[in-house]
């Protein structure tokens, strides 16, 4: 009984949720507002490992500046950055990705209850003298309790209508005014993926600026729940170290042979050079350390087609802009080739950031060519690719089966029948070996001595990319070189410490005012969220309202909810 009592707890009672939402509107004479949330949020018991909350909002500016966010938590500073969120329906029925505040410290984890105030401003709650404006999105994915909104402008609210529930819903709700200019809806509840949306018209004449009530201080309202129990803990804990005992194993069978000298006379060393491991491009040498296909490794593939000279890339970094080079017959390389014709189909220039059939034609057609190399490369030994190939269904069915025989233990011990403990201890131990064989099956990918002598050269040259500092009599890299080796930086998913060590580094000191060290690696950082756009279908929605597939929001033009500015979601992360 008590481990299925445990079972039922973590599954079921230990959900997050917002014991309390107040949001207030202060809207300037332009059509702007000033936003303040305080939302109490419960993370749970404390065996979670959250870092904070996210607030996805779809017409939030991109600009820290623009948007004036400030953010506290208990009262107190705490970290945040504006990202890139999830895709929202806006009221014209388009699909466009929310910009994503994101709070708290990668670095700490927090668990209980915790009171959050964000404060912004967003732009276009009024528009053409009416207020339309989502205090509440449906991309929220938990339930919301006591639930208070305020809107205050410098004119009068005349017509005042409130709805809420899913996205498109018409339910009405109660609006109460104080004065001229001043509104309020309360609400017990909102569950998941429920939102609410505030309309009005502008009145004649002006009002004088009232003041928004004064937000929610001191604690978060309301209980967290407690620590689930042992049982649960036990199971989790077996899983992690029979996962932990087959990620040893599978690296163990598949480690790599001792790596000779290079026939050029290289050292086979993990230090540090500044020297790029010949017979290898950009992306190669990342697939070669990942030993899989990333986007990042796409990426770098394109910018080096551009500093080998077949293209050039410009505009910013959300919507950069491809301009194909006419130079003769075309690239040499038969791979270039095709896959520059399947990217522009005949077109001078691309501009990525949204959907293009063509990129995404020409994408998938990189990413075959390349896990075509990655298996004919001889870089690693096609036995050992062959057991990894046939590791990772053994791991998905090992890990369904022990997630099933987990289950069944805790039934049977919730019953106090005396094989419900082996059963759950053996159940959570092919859990997890399953779950490592599945994820991580990867690992048993051998490579030969020339592929592990390569690799201890390309992982020399990833060192040097994070730290350029440590050779400070280096010669100053040209133009060409920033290039190449933003690509490569890019291939390893260090475009930000690239540019940063770049900046700071007397490598490029000659050079820095010169286009490819200003703009060459932000490049590589703006090319992965664009490329990432750009090449992923979008999903067939209707116009009704309802959020399509992957989207949330927005959907409710004809006055339902989501037809307004803001709104969005968040959770936790």
């Amino acid at each position: 009984m008590l481990a299925g009592a445990v079972a039922v707890a973590r599954a079921g009672a230990n959900t997050e949720r917002v014991t309390t939402m107040w949001v207030g509107a202060r809207i300037a004479a332009d059509g702007s507002a000033r936003i303040t949330e305080v939302i109490d949020y419960d993370f749970g018991h404390d065996g979670t490992t959250k870092h904070g909350i996210y607030r996805d909002l779809p017409d939030l500016p991109y600009d820290e500046e623009a948007a004036e966010v400030a953010v506290t938590l208990d009262g107190a500073r705490v970290p945040w950055e504006l990202t890139t969120g999830d895709y929202y329906l806006e009221p014209n029925g388009h699909r466009e990705i929310a910009t994503r505040i994101k709070v708290g410290d990668p670095g700490r984890s927090v668990n209980g209850l915790h009171r959050y105030r964000v404060q912004y401003t967003l732009q276009g709650v009024v528009r053409k003298g009416r207020l339309a404006w989502n205090a509440v999105g449906t991309g929220w994915r938990i339930d919301r309790s006591r639930v208070e909104i305020h809107v205050v402008a410098p004119y009068a609210l005349t017509g005042p209508r409130c709805v809420h529930g899913t996205d498109g819903s018409h339910k009405s709700c109660t609006v109460e005014s104080a004065g001229p200019g001043q509104l309020t809806v309360t609400l017990d509840r909102l569950k998941g993926k429920e939102g609410l949306t505030l309309y009005a018209s502008r009145g004649q004449g002006s009002t004088g600026q009232a003041a928004l009530p004064a937000p929610p201080t001191g604690t978060a309202v309301g209980t967290s729940l407690t620590y689930p129990g042992r049982v649960a803990l036990s199971a989790a804990g077996l899983a992690l170290a029979a996962a932990a005992l087959t990620i040893g194993l599978l690296r163990f069978v598949g480690r790599d042979p001792a790596a000779p000298e290079g026939a050029d006379g290289t050292p086979a060393t993990d230090g540090s050079s500044p020297t790029p491991p010949q017979g290898l491009g950009p992306a190669q040498g990342g697939i070669l350390l990942a030993e899989r296909v990333e986007p990042q490794h796409q990426v770098a593939w394109l910018l080096g087609a551009a500093a080998d000279g077949h293209l050039t890339i410009s505009g910013t970094d959300r919507a950069p802009t491809l301009r194909r080079r006419t130079n003769g017959a075309g690239p040499a390389d038969p791979v270039t080739r095709e896959v520059l014709r399947y990217i522009f189909a005949g077109r001078g220039q691309v501009t990525l950031g949204g959907y293009d059939s063509s990129f995404r034609t020409g994408w998938q057609a990189l990413t075959r060519h390349l896990e075509e190399w990655r298996d004919d490369s001889g870089l690693w030994d096609p036995a050992a690719v062959r057991r990894a190939r046939a590791a990772r269904p053994t791991g998905i069915v090992a890990t369904l089966l022990g997630l099933v025989t987990t289950v069944v233990g805790a039934v049977l011990g919730g019953g106090r029948h005396p094989a419900g403990e082996p059963v759950l201890v053996v159940g959570a131990i092919v859990f997890g070996a399953g779950l490592a064989l599945w994820l991580r099956s990867w690992e048993l990918n051998r490579r030969t001595p020339e592929g592990s002598a390569q690799r201890l050269r390309t992982e020399a040259f990833r060192r040097y990319l994070a730290d350029p500092s440590a050779f400070p009599d280096q010669e100053p890299l040209d133009d060409d070189q920033v290039r190449l080796y933003t690509a490569w930086a890019a291939a390893f998913g260090l475009g930000s410490r690239w540019r940063q060590a770049l900046e700071a580094s007397a490598v490029a000191t000659r050079y820095r005012s010169s286009p490819a060290v200003r703009f060459g690696p932000a490049q590589a950082v703006g090319l992965l969220y664009a490329a990432r756009v750009s090449h992923t279908a979008p999903s067939s929605s209707s116009s009704s309202g309802s959020s399509s597939s992957g989207s949330f929001g927005g959907g409710g033009s004809d006055g339902g909810v989501g037809g307004g500015a803001g709104g969005g979601g968040g959770g936790s992360w």
